[in-house]
């Protein structure tokens, strides 16, 4: 009994770690509408960390695309280049832009039509250690 009482305190423990007071906190996001056929959209938003630890973000996924990926636009030898990003930490009490020439999620290959006033879910996944997390949040497809 001691075993089983002992198990379900870790068990709740662990989740515990993955609240979402442990999740930024996500402001004036939103996905750019992109012409008709295309093959690329860009996400953008302002995640704000509001805790005392960092967090690491590591990766995003959204069913309405085959292909997702975190880049940042930079300008080299006076071409515009994305570079793919493997992690981008936020620190305690920061805040990290995604905006047009900069960070964004580039989101590839959709899966079907995606209009101006759709919402498409984009999951941002997290770390923590080993164990991963995830926030998942519908994007307003807007024409800015």
């Amino acid at each position: 009994m001691k075993n089983i009482l002992l198990t379900l305190l870790l068990t709740t423990l662990s989740f515990s770690t993955f609240s979402t007071e442990t999740f930024p906190e996500i402001n004036n996001y939103w996905l750019r509408a992109a012409p008709p056929n295309a093959s690329m959209m860009a996400a953008y938003g302002e995640l704000t960390n509001n805790t005392d630890k960092d967090i690491v973000l590591v990766d995003a996924y959204s069913p309405a695309f085959n292909m997702t990926m975190i880049h940042q636009t930079k300008i080299v030898d006076g071409i515009a280049k994305m570079l793919h990003q493997d992690e981008l930490i936020i620190k305690p009490k920061e805040k990290l832009v995604f905006k047009p020439g900069s960070f964004h999620i580039m989101l590839m290959h959709p899966n079907f039509k995606i209009n101006v006033g759709d919402k498409i879910k984009i999951n941002l996944i997290y770390k923590n250690g080993e164990e991963r997390k995830v926030q998942e949040i519908w994007f307003p497809v807007e024409k800015r």
